[in-house]
């Protein structure tokens, strides 16, 4: 049966297997004796599939969290840390296919790539909750005109994550892993009181990070 997590499973296969599209897809139907209108019922292209699953995994990491009752008390930055963790090692089992977004000469995932759109949508609603609750508890300032931007600056952020964890090397991803702590210790600290030693110190861990790839 051809429905939207079958379709994405198979397509992600082909995908990988021939570093490419699916020819079209009545072939790619064909392949899986599926009926072309089921394959249509759920998306309405190849494109289609490839936002939706950049929605999933952002979907199943966010379900995961809000399922745990510890997430509801925590504060802005520890959960917005828990959700990158999350969702990187969501990403985890699908890094080969993740690996076929990023652009051969900027050596990254470009953020106006068409198939963020939906996701970019769904994560910034997530986090202007996010701020919102903040806000609230006087964990982030509440300044005028800027505080509906602070989703723009996050999403900026998972961007930069995503592009960090692509290029890790590290054992384990433990550089993405610090890079999630200090990046979201920073964004707290600028979203709430602007601390310079808290720039230093991320800028220094970028510096020595980067310095050990040459």
């Amino acid at each position: 049966m051809a429905d939207r997590n079958s379709i994405l499973e198979k397509y992600i296969q082909s995908v990988l297997e021939t570093g490419q599209d699916p020819i079209s897809v009545y072939a790619f139907c064909k392949k899986h004796k599926w009926k072309e209108e089921d394959f249509f019922e759920s998306f309405s292209s190849f494109d289609a599939v490839k936002s939706w699953f950049w929605v999933s995994v952002f979907n199943d990491a966010r379900n995961m969290l809000e399922a745990d009752k510890t997430y509801a008390t925590y504060g802005f930055a520890e959960k917005l840390s828990a959700f990158y963790f999350l969702w990187t090692q969501q990403l985890l089992s699908h890094r080969s296919y993740v690996l076929t977004f990023k652009h051969e000469k900027m050596q990254s995932v470009s953020p106006f790539n068409a198939s963020l759109k939906a996701f970019k949508k769904e994560f910034q609603s997530y986090s202007k909750s996010l701020v919102g609750e903040g806000v609230n508890k006087g964990e982030l300032a509440d300044r005028k005109f800027l505080t509906d931007r602070f989703s723009d600056a996050i999403w900026l952020q998972t961007l930069f994550l995503l592009n960090f964890w692509l290029n890790d090397e590290s054992e384990n991803f433990e550089a993405t892993d610090a890079a999630i702590e200090k990046s979201v210790a920073l964004l707290a600290k600028i979203l709430g009181e602007n601390l310079l030693d808290q720039a230093f110190d991320f800028g220094k861990f970028l510096f020595q990070n980067m310095k050990s790839r040459m």
